[in-house]
């Protein structure tokens, strides 16, 4: 039995369509799929290289396709001939074409045409043609090989029109999928993007992907960012609910998630009460996390400095002092100690004495990055529990200059602050010896 893919579209092809090399109708017209003119030429050529039995009809005339042998600069070629015109065309064009890119071209040019319809057909040896016209369509016929097979067999990897797993559907027709082996992207209901090894949330449909002659994603970047924007804006509850529960090992998490684009305030609500904690560093946070698990989600540290961008105040971000949820870099003591309460005491005193006003509060704790042994954030002075064990002059030190940064506004290791310190110790000494210079 042999069996054929067969491809209806509405109306009769202009015969050109197959060899006029770079002519679209379609370029300027964003609801097609199709606009770069070669794909058709590509498909035929494919075909006539690797001898697959295929037919093309326009209404009741067949249009039939032949090769000529021409030699050029010593090498044979094979010319497409159309109505056993000759064209310009050689065999070897698309010459590293995939057999689904094929299928891909013509059901796209159906599609665009409209009244599309892909089915398959079965004849048997004692069978007459079933390979036959249809009044007022353009029809092909393409006999099924073993790798055209596997594309019927495979159909939903390559277009989406017979998925039913539809998760998500907007007013553009944009559409979210379950996921499946591999990443795959659609645009317009066509495979545009696979990667097998990337393990996504989702499968996605999105028409305004641009992509380029071969079919594929223009530009990686483009893409992730228009994806990143479309997800943000999404206002439904159970796509939102899983990217927060399950992105942390998908494809998803590596997405640039803190761009300026704002989030729909759905995320605010499925998120609740929930304190968000930065995948990253979430180690430094286990045993806080062990206490009440559920009052917490994990997400990538790109994630929620996006969300805490938009946000603000109402999301909690676990150690957020800065107001920017990213880094989550501090862990703050529930209680001091009684050795820390009083060399505390003790070193704020000596400073008073000496005539310095500590304008800030002081919090103490662990820094994520254990060599870090204060910190000014927030109009907050941050010191680590370690400093404790290095005595009262490290404490003063400390406190003395995570207050003037605040003070100053001047960053770490920065030549305003440098110049700062420096005025600021000779006031002092102005003020001990009376003497004002």
């Amino acid at each position: 039995m042999t069996k054929f893919i067969k491809i209806q579209s509405k109306g009769v092809i202009d015969t050109q369509a197959f060899y006029l090399l770079g002519a679209s109708s379609k370029r300027d017209d964003n609801s097609k799929i199709g606009f770069f003119g070669s794909g058709l030429k590509y498909s035929i050529a494919y075909l006539l290289r690797n001898n697959i039995e295929f037919k093309v009809f326009t209404d009741y005339k067949e249009v039939r396709f032949s090769t000529q042998k021409v030699n050029f600069r010593e090498k044979e070629f094979d010319v497409i001939k159309v109505d056993d015109k000759e064209t310009s065309m050689t065999t070897e064009m698309g010459i590293d074409w995939e057999p689904w890119f094929v299928i891909r071209e013509i059901y796209c040019n159906a599609i665009d045409e409209g009244d599309s319809k892909i089915s398959i057909v079965k004849q048997k040896v004692s069978d007459t043609d079933k390979c036959i016209p249809i009044e007022g369509k353009t029809v092909f016929y393409i006999k099924i090989t073993d790798d055209f097979q596997s594309i019927v067999d495979n159909w939903s990897n390559y277009f989406s029109d017979e998925r039913k797993d539809v998760l998500y559907s907007d007013e553009n027709s944009n559409k979210i999928y379950k996921s499946s082996e591999g990443l795959i992207v659609y645009r317009k209901g066509i495979r545009c993007l696979y990667v097998k090894e990337e393990l996504p949330l989702f499968n996605y449909d999105m028409n305004w992907i641009t992509i380029n002659e071969s079919r594929v994603i223009k530009s990686d970047w483009d893409f992730k960012y228009g994806l990143v924007k479309f997800l943000k804006k999404i206002e439904s509850k159970k796509i939102i609910s899983h990217i927060l529960n399950c992105i942390n090992d998908k494809w998803e998490k590596s997405l640039y998630w803190d761009n300026y684009e704002h989030f729909s305030y759905t995320w605010v609500e499925v998120i609740g009460n929930k304190t968000l904690v930065p995948y990253e560093n979430s180690g430094f946070w286990q045993e806080i996390i062990k206490e009440e698990p559920n009052n917490y989600v994990i997400l990538p540290s790109s994630l929620v400095s996006g969300l805490k961008k938009t946000f603000v105040d109402e999301i909690r971000v676990i150690g957020d002092i800065d107001g920017e949820g990213k880094s989550a870099d501090f862990k703050q003591l529930k209680e001091l100690n009684k050795k820390q309460n009083f060399l505390l005491d003790e070193c704020l005193n000596f400073l008073t004495k000496s005539g310095y006003n500590v304008k800030f509060p002081i919090i103490v704790g662990d820094f994520l990055n254990s060599k870090i042994l204060g910190q000014a954030k927030n109009d907050t002075i941050l010191i680590s529990q370690k400093v404790f064990e290095l005595g009262r002059k490290e404490i003063v030190s400390t406190i003395y200059e995570e207050n003037e940064h605040l003070i100053s506004k001047f960053s770490d290791e920065t030549r305003e602050f440098q110049n700062h310190l420096i005025m600021n110790t000779i006031s002092l000494m102005e003020e001990k010896s009376n003497i004002y210079l």
